[in-house]
């Protein structure tokens, strides 16, 4: 009875003292804004099911997949376990056993699991600190903080393995259990002493349980708590789309995201869900060649500035009569924005997206760069001094260069295209785009476009002078106001000319046409060039012929992992070139930005290597002779990278459109 006991106030401070901790968690969240993240139900649950439960993300890394799966589930079996465990320290004879059949289930699930885990634990310590795999490196206190938590979870399965050997030994094996490990270990026990074993097993077992989950509130690996909600709470539709801000409400003090609190609750929910796997840096272009740029310490950083800040906030709060110490007004009086998060690392972003691609829980990076970056812009005007130009000439040009927007329809000349303010009955309108207006490499993929369109009889029209920048560029490196009035006089023309269907060569034109604009009020059908030809070859309106130079494909990263347009393009190339088509070492949703978005075309790298180089080495390792794209930007960037690679007399970059011209029948 007297063990009841202590057990009892043990296991009341235990849950007590973890309440408390997710008090605090909810309070902190509670700090943020609101964002409605609840709604599209059964989508939400599909995706926590593929994602969270099946791992498919996890697996995209076979090894480290399989270890953590191992873990996962072997953590999810062990539950009944744990259960029983705390059971018992009520009721010492109690079992599952009185489940029957079920209970068979049970007992050997946790049997294999206890082994399945405890190899997989020695695998994962040997990864990060034998082999030392450099994603999984951090600073000490992180290497502590994965060695602590490594060994509990091996200390409670190796506990458990032990416990249930030693209780075979004294009481034989329970009706309906299969356990055939534990039957194996429980020779090692002598049944005068098994009894002793197992009471020492059990209290390890059940302690070890008790501060491995309070301790997680403290550690990286808070996501055993927080993943699969995290997954659910995750857009299940829309890659990413920066929120909207209504200029027009007086209440907004401030724009963009100042402090932690100004971030979603989402984005501190990512921030206290990060298992600091390091997949997203592993994959970002920025990270990779040598730049300030860590998605990962981003989100570390924005759960440090909660943790820290949100802790003092609640403590005033409930205490309004106790002064701050020093320490704690120093730490409300710390700015988020370049003492926490590096201010330089926020502009080497291309929003390419692949950390979010990557990361195995859904964590959405590029919420809280796009709003860090609003509020350089919108509240301090501290940004890069070269996108002062872009943005002037957005302002008066409507386009990123300083190009007149009277020029904008003169790589049409000749060619006998329709303008919409002369002939404003058709059905497609072919958005040019600014690089393919002014950008004299782009504008040859307009004509190529044209002269298609053209031959396949299709009805179009261009705007010519009335076509504006589509608004991504501003939106993305964080100038929203300038962003809003290019999106809704973009939408008054297209409200003019009743558009309903738009053709454009840009991928990012595309996805703001696609993805964004509908919250504007303006919605229709849109189709990426690639897309558009893809549809007439297989309508017959235009045929293509074969052709032997070997060719490889880059993915733009606002038609790939953006909107999960990969086969079109493809089955038009592998049509003409057959099996001289090569696909590069990193593709289609794991494809390697060209560095150009997020800005990125306007800035200038000072950091590392650049991006570009790093892509185009990759793309001329597979020794093709022609580097196919799909977006101006990508063009303009492998062509410049062939340049510097000193290739241009060997290899050239064209985009689909060139090479469907160029193979027409």
């Amino acid at each position: 009875m007297f063990e009841q006991i202590i057990f009892a106030i043990i296991t009341f401070f235990a849950f007590g003292y973890l309440i408390r901790n997710f008090y605090i968690f909810k309070s902190i969240l509670n700090l943020s804004n609101k964002d409605n993240r609840s709604d599209r139900f059964g989508k939400r649950l599909k995706n926590t099911i593929k994602i969270a439960l099946l791992q498919s993300k996890i697996l995209r890394e076979p090894l480290a997949g399989l270890v953590h799966i191992a873990i996962f589930w072997g953590f999810l079996a062990l539950l009944f376990s744990a259960a029983e465990s705390v059971f018992q320290g009520f009721y010492p004879e109690f079992s599952w056993n009185f489940l029957g059949p079920f209970f068979t289930l049970i007992s050997l699930s946790n049997d294999i699991f206890c082994v399945a885990v405890a190899i997989a634990v020695f695998i994962a310590i040997a990864r990060r600190y034998i082999f030392k795999i450099k994603r999984l490196q951090g600073d000490k206190s992180e290497k502590t903080d994965a060695l602590i938590v490594l060994l509990s979870i091996l200390i409670v399965v190796i506990s458990l393995l032990l416990q249930n050997s030693s209780k075979i030994a004294f009481k034989g094996n329970e009706s309906y259990a299969l356990m055939p490990f534990a039957n194996l270990l429980s020779s090692i026990f002598s049944p005068t002493n098994s009894s002793l074993y197992y009471k020492v097993f059990w209290w390890i077992h059940i302690l070890w349980i008790y501060f491995f989950m309070n301790y997680l509130f403290y550690s990286k690996h808070f996501h055993v708590f927080t993943s699969i909600q995290n997954v659910f709470f995750r857009e299940p539709e829309k890659f990413f789309k920066p929120t909207r801000i209504n200029f027009e409400d007086e209440k907004i003090e401030k724009y963009g995201v100042v402090d932690f609190e100004d971030l979603s609750w989402k984005s501190i929910f990512d921030g206290f869900s990060c298992t600091h796997c390091g997949r997203c840096d592993s994959v970002c272009p920025a990270n990779l060649t040598g730049k300030q740029l860590s998605p990962k310490n981003i989100i570390v950083e924005i759960r440090h500035r909660a943790t820290e800040k949100g802790c003092i906030l609640l403590k005033s709060r409930n205490n309004e009569n106790q002064n701050l110490s020093e320490k704690e007004s120093n730490i409300l009086q710390k700015k988020f924005i370049g003492e926490y998060e590096n201010i330089e690392a926020l502009w080497q972003c291309t929003t390419c997206g692949a950390c979010m691609t990557e990361c195995p829980i859904s964590i959405e990076h590029l919420h809280p760069i796009i709003g860090m970056r609003r509020s350089l812009v919108l509240m301090e005007a501290n940004f890069p001094h070269l996108l002062q130009s872009a943005f002037s000439n957005m302002e008066n040009n409507g386009a990123p260069w300083q190009f007149p927007n009277s020029d904008r329809a003169l790589w049409a000349e000749g060619l006998d295209i329709k303008i919409a303010s002369e002939y404003p009955d058709f059905e497609y309108l072919f958005w040019v785009g600014c690089a393919g207006s002014f950008d004299n490499r782009a504008k040859k993929i307009s004509v190529a476009f044209s002269k298609i369109l053209k031959i396949a009889n299709v009805d179009f029209a261009i705007l010519g002078t009335e076509e504006l920048c589509n608004g991504d560029l501003a939106r993305r490196t964080g100038n929203e106001y300038l962003a809003e009035y290019l999106i809704k006089t973009n939408i008054d023309n297209f409200k003019k000319y009743n558009v309903k269907k738009i053709l454009t060569i840009c991928p990012h034109c595309y996805n703001i046409f696609k993805n964004e604009y509908p919250e504007y009020g303006f919605q229709c059908e849109v189709l990426h060039h690639t897309e558009f030809i893809s549809m007439l070859v297989s309508q017959g309106k235009i045929k293509l012929k074969t052709n032997n130079f070997k060719i490889t494909y880059h993915d733009s990263c606002y038609l790939g992992r953006y909107n999960c347009i990969y086969e079109p393009p493809r089955t038009i190339l592998k049509s003409i070139f057959g099996k001289n088509f090569i696909e590069p070492l990193r593709t289609k949703d794991k494809g390697l930005c060209c560095g150009a978005g997020g800005g990125m075309m306007f800035l200038e790298e000072t950091q590392g290597k650049r991006v570009n180089i790093e892509r185009t080495e990759e793309l001329l390792s597979t020794g093709a002779e022609i580097l196919v794209s799909n977006c101006p930007f990508c063009m303009t960037m492998i062509t410049d990278g062939i340049k510097s690679k000193e290739q241009d007399d060997k290899v050239s970059s064209k985009d689909l459109a060139e090479i469907v011209l160029e193979n027409l029948k």
